[in-house]
This record gives C-alpha cells, structure tokens and sequence, in this order.
C-alpha cells in the first residue's frame, strides 16, 4: 500500500468522559484530527497542538455535562418515594462519596451542612436528595474553576525553547520578520511570548506554509 502524501498525514485526540445522570450513564466522546507534516517542527507542533486541543475539549465537554443536567433537571420531575424516612443508606454513601471527591473534612462537610440547614445526623430522604443537589452543584463548580485556573496557568507559561525554534524556522521559511510578527499580534518580542501565544503563531504560520505548497498530483 503506498504511503500517505505528506499533506494527508494527521493527527488525533481522543476525550471521553461518562457522567451519571440519575440511574443512567452517558458517554460523551469529542474526536478532532488535524494535517500534519513529518517534519520534527511540525511533530512539535502537534505536541502543543495536541495540549490545546485537549484543553479545549475538556471545556467542551464541561459545558455539554452542564447542559444535559439541566435538561434532565427540567425534562424530569425527581420524586423521592417516603421523604419523611429517614436517608438511605445509599444515600449516605453518596454523600460520603461527594465529600471525598470535594476532598473536605468532616468538619467542614458538617459546617456546610449546618449553613445550608441541614442535619447530617437526622437527615430523612427528602433532606438527604436535596443535600445531595447541593454537594453536585459545589463540585460541578469545583472543576469550573479548576479548568479555568489550569488553562490560565498554562497560557501564561512562558514558550519553550523548541516553540521559538519552531517559530524562528518556520519565519526564515516564509520570509517573515519573527519579532517584528511577534510584536504586531500580541506586543511583544519572540523570546517573551507565552505558550499559549507561541502555539498560536505557530498554528497560524503552519497554516500559511500549507498554503503556500504546491497541490500534491496523484
């Protein structure tokens, strides 16, 4: 079988997740393929690429969990058979479950219950479901943040020595004044730019190198 011409060689990310929404489970699987050359710059390129990628794919998936939950918040009317009981012991599971996962203490747990109004010891099933609701809506906020923080720390990193290199061959490649290139889109010189910057100009500038190759002829 012949090889593949260079402009058909890709790469590709795969992000997949399940969430549990009431008694059922759903998978959701974001898959994005992008050209790549053989070249050691443009295996750099989908290194970082591959990283953005990522990010971006795990804050698609942050959003569409978000939006199945309030769909099936509003599509369904949750009814807790005997709320007067008291909470299960499933129930009780759960919630030990969500407080390792929001990595509090005891004490803190049982202080957030006591702000909200709620007694962990007498809790009956309707309390314990509602309690429960408010634990999720704490941890779906939890990784909210959490997403936001890493991809501002990531951004704000600054370029590795192999994006300026990349960067700096693929300017002499196209004939471009790097810093001068540097400076005009985000103010700056080569050697300041972030990471989040650099792979950007490198997406972009790769963009344009394919452009400029001529078509490939079977």
């Amino acid at each position: 079988m012949p090889a593949k011409p260079q402009s058909e060689r890709s790469v590709t990310r795969t992000y997949r997740t399940a969430i549990k929404i009431g008694d059922d489970f759903i998978t959701i699987e974001e898959t994005i393929t992008l050209p790549i050359d053989a070249d050691d710059q443009m295996v750099q390129q989908a290194v970082d690429l591959g990283w953005r990628i990522f990010r971006s794919q795990r804050e698609a998936v942050e959003q569409q969990i978000a939006h199945i939950r309030e769909q099936h918040a509003a599509a369904t009317t949750i009814t807790v058979r005997d709320p007067d009981a008291p909470a299960s012991e499933r129930q009780r599971n759960f919630i030990a479950t969500l407080q390792q996962a929001l990595g509090w203490s005891s004490e803190k747990l049982a202080a957030f219950a006591q702000e909200h109004g709620y007694d962990l010891v007498a809790l009956n099933k309707g309390q314990a479901s509602a309690f429960i609701d408010e634990l999720r809506r704490v941890q779906d906020e939890q990784q909210r943040l959490a997403v936001a923080e890493e991809r501002a720390r990531y951004a704000n990193q600054p370029a590795s020595d192999k994006q300026r290199n990349a960067l700096l061959a693929l300017a002499r490649e196209l004939a471009l004044d790097a810093d001068a290139e540097a400076q005009r889109r985000f103010n700056t010189t080569v050697a300041q730019l972030t990471n989040e910057q650099a792979a950007t100009l490198i997406s972009e500038w790769q963009a344009t190198q394919r452009a400029s190759r001529p078509p490939v002829r079977a």
